[in-house]
């Protein structure tokens, strides 16, 4: 295990909920002084959002003052900008890439829409009619556009824009989300089934009903669709090694981490296996030889987002939920499927915690003293809630 994360405590700050703060000088150097002061020892920076825009100055990717939301952020660069405030008050500064999200449904000037062969295709019910229907990823419900991750002219550009950074900054670490497929319904394009098909050796007698059906309430499996989640898996992590390897090529100091959700018991359905490969957890969905898929071996830290608002194992059980529905037990999971091979930095959405300081600050005691680290999402229900006084606290109790 890397032990550079263990003890870690990480900021995120979203561009999307804190950019129109941020544009402000003051507000960037209050932020990261005050998560100096709560013990913050790392700062999510976002280099690229879920919808394709980068915060940075860049070659490749659309900046994000070319939607009309951030128009005031023309001219800037965020990263830089706050990379400036990070290392000014000693902190160290993990830069995030949203990877698959590459376009808005509303935005017809994305990446997505000029590629539009880079679209997932999703096999879904149509709402009028309840049949199963191909629909592309720009007249599907979900905003974020995702791209298909075996589409190789996407995985060149993701590659490049994260290069573009790792050459042009300096900074600690890394971090991937929507490093994933959407859902269990995309991608179903004609690439997919081919390189599916080359995956199994054989061509597919029933496509795609040998892989599933959508239905009401989930799907139903098909005879393939245990080994297709296998090859869905295999599809990320080969991404994931070769990310890693280009940003540990460019610089070897930099870190290199995933955020996924905790709940590694459905997180299949993303197309995403975060688990080692010598752990021996099972369940039903999983063929013989799935763990062989797993990438947090490679990983320098894992954070995973242990977002339920009942604190401990004890509390799900009484509300009727399973026990790694609550933050305990999500890092106890957590733990367990990566078999102690990385470093889980255990993560709080603060908002399951509003109006209930309680609660907030008995998590975030569970995460440091269960997890290996704590990641807080996001900054701005700090501010909202004015919860900055509580975890400054925490740390002054802690210096004692």
């Amino acid at each position: 295990m890397n032990q550079t994360y263990v003890g870690a405590k990480v900021l995120w700050v979203d561009f999307l909920a804190n950019g129109r703060y941020l544009i402000q000088e003051e507000k960037r150097q209050s932020y990261i002084q005050l998560a100096k002061e709560a013990g913050f020892s790392h700062v999510v920076v976002d280099a690229k959002i879920p919808y394709g825009y980068v915060t940075f100055h860049s070659s490749l990717a659309p900046h994000v003052s070319s939607w009309e939301r951030f128009r005031e952020w023309a001219g800037k660069d965020y990263v830089q900008l706050m990379m400036d405030v990070i290392k000014e008050h000693g902190l160290q500064a993990i830069v995030k890439f949203d990877v698959f999200a590459e376009g808005n449904i509303n935005d017809t000037s994305s990446k997505a829409h000029a590629n539009k062969e880079w679209q997932v295709t999703y096999y879904q019910l149509d709402a009028s009619t309840s049949t199963p229907t191909f629909t592309k990823a720009e007249e599907f419900h979900e905003p974020s556009i995702f791209v298909n991750p075996v589409h190789p002219e996407v995985q060149k550009y993701e590659l490049s824009l994260i290069e573009e950074v790792v050459q042009n900054y300096d900074f600690h670490a890394v971090v991937l989300d929507r490093c994933r497929y959407p859902n269990v319904n995309g991608d179903f394009s004609e690439i997919s089934r081919t390189n599916f098909e080359r995956y199994i050796g054989m061509k597919i007698r029933c496509w795609p009903e040998d892989i599933l059906i959508p239905k009401k309430n989930g799907v139903q499996p098909g005879s393939l669709y245990k080994t297709w989640l296998t090859w869905r898996a295999t599809n990320i992590t080969n991404f994931v090694h070769q990310a890693k390897g280009l940003v540990k090529e460019k610089n070897e100091q930099i870190g290199f981490g995933i955020y996924v959700g905790s709940w590694y018991p459905e997180f299949y359905e993303e197309g995403v296996n975060w688990a080692s490969v010598h752990n021996d957890v099972t369940f039903p969905w999983m063929e013989e030889g799935y763990m062989k898929s797993g990438y947090a071996d490679c990983l320098d830290f894992l954070m995973t987002g242990c977002y339920y608002p009942d604190v401990f194992e004890g509390e799900a059980i009484q509300h009727g939920k399973e026990k790694w529905r609550s933050v305990e037990g999500a890092i106890d999971l957590s733990k367990k499927v990566t078999a102690q091979q990385v470093p889980v930095l255990a993560g709080l959405f603060l908002q399951e915690y509003e109006g209930d300081a309680f609660q907030f600050k008995k998590a975030v005691e569970e995460c440091v003293n269960s997890g290996d680290g704590l990641m807080i999402f996001d900054a701005i229900y700090l501010e909202l809630y004015d919860w900055w006084q509580i975890l400054i606290e925490e740390q002054k109790e802690g210096q004692k």
